[in-house]
């Protein structure tokens, strides 16, 4: 790829995040007007006309009036700092002259070593300052620079001119960037000017202008000022990663499989000791940490502990701006960020730690490009260019050249038509749809049947199911890297691909079907939704199901980058194309929900909020069983309406004040028992299943505490399932209560029948 090239596609990756986010760009009007203003007040030709009575005044800061003053101007003034980039922060010394307010003396140096200087001498280094500034912009100005060799050459002269004491500060870049815009970065320091090359996949210069020359080649390519560049690098790119080593084992064993299991990072060295309680007592600093662990271990000199006590230190004070390159030796496993909160866990031999998310999974063996550095080191800054410029590949894009897991039909796809999240399909149904109510309501049933009438022909294809446990996860729903078998050069082998779970599998069959022209619905069903921890298992989904009056999700969330590949592999175009998450009105999540399940994870207001609730209450569609009788009974034959004995022992239940949510549903016995040709239910296989679904239930669930008046005539006791299991074998339903007894329809009794039969045997 020849370098202009390169440049294009830096700008082609913000501008397609920009179209696809509706980034809405900082006024160009208000950037031009500020600029203008400050060329007309501190120009070169402003700045060289200055006699020595207004110099120090002009520039500097001073007793008097700062506000006027052109390091006042680009340190601190609202819309300069704001809109031209910042240069905030240290002292006044950074300026190389200032006038000290309490005693009117002019200071040059460093804070820790200030220098006093008389008028005189302030001048002195004054004009050399300005001197500085005045023929630095004039080599700018009559620069012409087009191309990377250009920038080169800037930076040499500028270096040879200006002085190599003033030229790579960041107020006098920022100065030449003002008055020059068109031509220079409004990224002051090397670390910003390194982060925005290297995500943009750009390796960066070592020299300070023609990095700046980088960026504002970038820039120009864009159309952008440096405030719109800003805002949109920041939105798609962040703040400053520090990318840092830390080795995941010791001497006995790899620690990464536990992080990643349990969302950390860890650091061992655990005879220190909490590092939190630590702080309350004293300052935490490389020097508190070292004689900690020169207390509690033996090392074999001073110098050992110290660096152990640094990489310690840097791991507490790592933050939301640090990626964990996880490293088994040479061997890279993992990345990290969004960096937590200390915390010291006693029961890990790594008990210093921190949350983290496990954001990209390396494939098996990979190694750094570079010599590998930090090898002998825990945690450890990366500081090698090949190495950090691969880092930020992968830790923006992920595996551009991943093995993942493809759908192969992909020719009714149109990949130049935009994603259309808006189809405008019509539907009298819920997106965001649970159905509740007591066992054996017919949740499953009602929705498969409202399924159908919603996907009609394209039932079998346009459907997901999934069960919900208590093990499930948000891998496990919306997907995640997982070893997946391959052939390698005809060999069976092992690499890490991308496997999308039930919500990803269908939300890519809607959008690749918003492509098209015949637009259907898409359908994930979701049974039993209250017995995983929804909000665990959702994740930041949960946001996306709050839709708008188009059915679309309101609130987008930021994609992964794994997500992002795995989009742009299954629908075209390029990772940076699927910054965002959006549901489309084609794509319709219900779900079964029973509440009165053991063992089920409540779920909160705002959860609940994003869900339409169809509540099917206990006697709803039983009129398929009405009618439908069973005997009972051993010799003493009961025929019974198995609805009536339902009805009877949900009456009797909820007089003991039992929620009807832990009442039987008509279907509570499966319809495939029930529902038969004739009025008659096959008694043998009736009473198995009762005993062992009805009865468990109510002995161990619903009536643990009412056993003895629910189950008052059991000849055999109520205290023992077994032993109601034979009663009920023997006496049928006279094992219950006698106002459910006195509740059941019995159909006829045949036991007078029975009874005379038996005496004439016996005569």
């Amino acid at each position: 790829m020849c370098i202009r090239d390169r440049y294009q596609r830096a700008v082609d990756i913000l501008k397609s995040y920009v179209n696809s986010e509706c980034v809405e760009l900082f006024s160009s009007d208000i950037i031009k007007k500020d600029l203008d203003e400050f060329k007309c007040v501190f120009s070169p030709e402003k700045l060289q006309a200055l006699d020595d009575t207004q110099l120090l005044s002009t520039i500097f800061f001073s007793s008097g009036d700062n506000t006027n003053t052109l390091c006042y101007w680009l340190e601190m003034k609202g819309n300069i700092r704001e809109n031209f980039g910042s240069i905030a922060g240290g002292s006044s010394y950074k300026f190389g002259l200032f006038q000290n307010k309490t005693s009117g003396v002019w200071l040059s140096g460093y804070s820790q070593n200030p220098v006093e200087l008389t008028v005189d001498e302030a001048l002195t280094i004054g004009r050399t300052i300005r001197d500085a500034l005045v023929i630095g912009a004039t080599i700018i100005r009559d620069a012409k620079l087009e191309t990377i060799e250009d920038y080169e050459h800037l930076d040499d002269i500028l270096k040879e001119k200006v002085g190599e004491k003033y030229y790579e500060l960041g107020w006098i870049h920022k100065y030449f960037s003002m008055i020059y815009s068109d031509k220079l970065s409004g990224f002051h320091s090397a670390e910003w000017q390194k982060h925005v090359l290297r995500a943009l996949k750009i390796k960066p210069s070592e020299k300070t202008y023609v990095r700046s020359g980088q960026i504002s080649m970038i820039q120009n390519l864009s159309g952008w000022y440096y405030k719109q560049f800003l805002d949109v690098f920041k939105s798609r790119f962040g703040e400053v990663r520090q990318f840092i080593r830390l080795g995941c084992s010791d001497s006995t064993k790899s620690y990464a499989d536990e992080w990643k299991k349990k969302g950390v990072v860890g650091f061992g060295y655990p005879n220190t000791g909490n590092l939190t309680e630590l702080a309350i007592k004293t300052r935490i600093d490389r020097a508190t940490i070292r004689r900690e662990l020169e207390k509690n271990y033996t090392f074999s000199d001073k110098k050992t502990a110290s660096r152990i006590a640094g990489e310690l230190f840097r791991f507490y004070n790592s933050d939301s701006n640090t990626v964990f390159v996880i490293m088994n030796g040479e061997t890279l496993i993992a990345c990290a960020d969004e960096i937590g909160t200390y915390t010291y866990n006693l029961e890990s031999d790594m008990p210093h730690q921190k949350p983290a998310n496990w954001k990209l999974v390396f494939d098996v063996g990979e190694k750094l490009p570079e010599k590998p550095e930090g090898l002998r080191t825990i945690c450890y800054p990366f500081s090698k260019s090949e190495n950090l410029s691969f880092l930020y590949e992968r830790y923006y894009y992920g595996r551009v050249k991943s093995e993942c897991i493809k759908d192969n039909d992909k020719s009714n796809i149109d990949y130049e038509k935009g994603i259309n999240f808006y189809t405008k399909i019509d539907s009298s149904f819920e997106r965001n749809r649970i159905m509740f109510g007591a066992p054996g309501t017919g949740k499953s049933f009602n929705l498969n049947e409202d399924a159908k009438k919603l996907l009609g022909n394209n039932y079998e294809t346009n459907l997901e199911r999934v069960t919900f446990h208590p093990d499930y996860s948000f891998a496990n729903f919306v997907g995640t890297y997982k070893p997946v078998p391959i052939k390698d050069n005809g060999k069976d082998s092992i690499t890490y691909a991308y496997v999308p779970g039930p919500f990803m599998r269908v939300y890519v069959k809607a959008l690749k079907n918003s492509r098209t022209n015949l637009i259907q619905p898409f359908l994930l069903l979701i049974e039993e939704i209250n017995r995983a921890n929804v909000a665990a298992v959702f994740g930041d989904i949960f946001q996306l199901l709050d839709r708008g009056f188009d059915n679309v999700s309101e609130y987008p969330i930021h994609a992964s980058e794994d997500i992002k590949n795995y989009l742009a592999n299954e629908l075209g175009g390029k990772p940076s194309d699927y910054s965002r998450l959006k549901i489309p009105d084609n794509m319709f999540i219900w779900a079964s929900m029973n509440s009165a399940d053991q063992g089920v994870f409540p779920m909160d207001t705002a959860f609940k909020r994003r869900w339409s609730f169809t509540y099917l209450g206990i006697d709803d569609g039983d009129k398929e069983i009405r009618g439908k009788y069973v005997y009972l009974g051993g010799k003493e034959k009961q025929k019974i309406e198995w609805n009536s004995l339902r009805k009877a022992i949900n009456e009797f239940l909820a007089n003991e004040n039992i929620n009807e949510d832990k009442q039987l549903g008509p279907y509570f016995i499966s319809k495939n028992i029930l529902i038969v040709d004739t009025d008659e239910i096959d008694s043998d296989t009736f009473c198995e299943v009762f005993k062992h679904k009805v009865l468990m239930y109510l002995f161990e669930d619903v009536a643990r505490q009412k056993r003895s008046k629910l189950f008052a005539n059991s000849k055999f006791g109520y205290t023992r399932y077994s032993k109601i299991c034979k009663a009920f074998d023997e006496q049928g339903i006279e094992i219950f209560h006698n106002d459910i007894q006195a509740d059941v329809i019995r159909i006829e009794s045949i036991s007078s029948e029975l009874d005379n039969n038996l005496v004439h045997m016996d005569n």
